[in-house]
């Protein structure tokens, strides 16, 4: 994870550089998929993924039903994997952040479409993928719709957060609920109530971790109808008010050492271990973390999800996120990566995942999998399903990936942070550099 972003999950994008070296061109194929992956799959395939995902248990299983189709299973890294790109001699499977890679990776041809695996396959039909897979479509100048270039694993409306309710009681906060959501400046406030110091260090803070994360920020400012990014998604402006709203908002909560920053970062490198041990009261992040709870021994007690907080007042809940996979436009052997990919969502891994709360399934009928037995377990699933009507597909600039944007933001912030840039510099200068990057990417592959 770079700089403690606020997509939990471990999203590693790809360098505007390396990515644009590779040149590589996508191509078609036409072929069908069996229920068990076993029949397309022949051949040897090579996964670059999460370990935690695609686990051992997972790789025996696939190896069991298909004996003559062995995995070489790499862990995911951006050095490695813009090598390989560059190289011609990808991956036959990728992970990624549908949300924030496919307008990248699909105007750049460096992911092959999917629509004739799907409409060829027996596990996974249109009709029953969550809408929330659109992220994955790219039609040439818009996200949400034209080809599919990948596959959630399973999801979560990210701009939702978790609290400790027994903070909230213990200072009198009110308790979010689905139908009154937090403002942004009412959970400053009811955080900066939350934060305890102890010999001029603190105790615990009341806000989870924040950063000028662009996807965040884009997240934010969906509340206000307004994007970060023009029309065309060439330029970006944080010089609109509502931009600086946002920006405004993380430099107060940097300022108040209400939460861990880019200026007082996170030793333990995510929320979670702060959370759980009561040393933080908020956790930044959706549906997904129901998993984790269920595995700690106090968690349970406490941990309670609440919707996406509101900048303007229109209600969005975006995902900025979607992490799933995508398979190169020149993997050597991509029929059996849509073998795995197909049982790795629709198969049993996915039933076994939905039935952990680990994130919400892609296929709507696992969606009755997930556990609401416990009392954290179904405040969980309330929540989430009240607040799945505010689901949206927000817009990212396929010219400049959102890391190569953030680490742009990212520089400037302590600045803004500490004086040494009022807020119309600070917007001043990331507007230059960011829209720099997103120029070099339009010289690249015009629009």
């Amino acid at each position: 994870m770079k700089i403690q972003p606020i997509n939990r999950r471990g999203f590693l994008g790809l360098t505007a550089a390396g990515v644009a070296a590779a040149a590589l061109s996508g191509c078609k194929v036409n072929t069908s998929s069996s229920a068990g992956g076993s029949s397309s799959g022949k051949g040897a395939l090579t996964i670059m993924g999460n370990d935690g995902e695609i686990t051992k248990d997972v790789i025996s299983a696939w190896q069991q039903l298909n004996a003559d189709a062995p995995i070489t299973f790499i862990k995911y890294d951006e050095t490695r994997l813009n090598a390989m790109l560059a190289a011609g001699t990808p991956p036959d499977l990728v992970r990624g952040a549908g949300a924030q890679v496919t307008p990248y990776l699909a105007s750049r041809k460096i992911a092959k479409p999917l629509d004739d695996y799907l409409s060829g396959s027996s596990l996974i039909h249109s009709d029953d993928l969550e809408a929330i897979n659109d992220v994955w479509k790219w039609d040439g100048t818009r996200q949400g719709s034209g080809s599919t270039y990948g596959l959630t694993k399973d999801w979560s409306l990210d701009m939702m957060f978790w609290y400790n309710q027994s903070v909230f009681e213990e200072v009198g906060a009110r308790v979010p609920d689905s139908a009154n959501p937090l403002t942004y400046d009412e959970l400053l406030d009811v955080a900066k109530s939350m934060t305890a110091t102890s010999g001029g260090k603190s105790s615990r803070y009341g806000l989870f971790a924040t950063a000028p994360d662009v996807a965040f920020l884009q997240g934010m400012l969906a509340t206000t109808g307004v994007s970060l990014f023009s029309e065309d998604l060439k330029k970006v402006d944080f010089s609109s008010p509502e931009a600086q709203k946002a920006v405004g908002w993380l430099a107060d909560v940097a300022k108040a050492k209400a939460g861990y920053t880019l200026l007082d970062p996170n030793p333990d490198g995510w929320d979670w271990p702060p959370f759980s041990s009561g040393r933080q009261a908020m956790q930044s992040a959706g549906y997904w973390l129901t998993g984790v709870v269920s595995g700690d021994t106090k968690a349970p007690d406490f941990a309670r999800m609440a919707p996406a907080p509101l900048l303007g007042k229109e209600r969005v809940s975006p995902t900025t996120s979607a992490t799933g996979h995508w398979i190169p436009a020149k993997a050597k052997n991509p029929d059996g990566g849509f073998a795995f990919l197909e049982w790795f969502t629709a198969g049993q891994p996915a039933k076994d995942r939905a039935a952990t709360g680990g994130g919400l399934p892609v296929m709507k009928n696992l969606r009755s999998s997930l556990p609401a037995k416990e009392a954290y377990q179904k405040s969980a699933l309330e929540t989430q399903t009240a607040e799945d009507k505010y689901a949206k597909v927000l817009s990212f600039s396929p010219y400049a990936t959102v890391t190569a944007l953030t680490a742009a933001v990212s520089e400037q912030f302590p600045k803004l942070v500490q004086g040494s840039l009022t807020a119309g510099q600070f917007a001043d200068q990331v507007n230059t550099k960011c829209n720099a990057l997103l120029a070099e990417g339009v010289s690249r592959i015009g629009g």
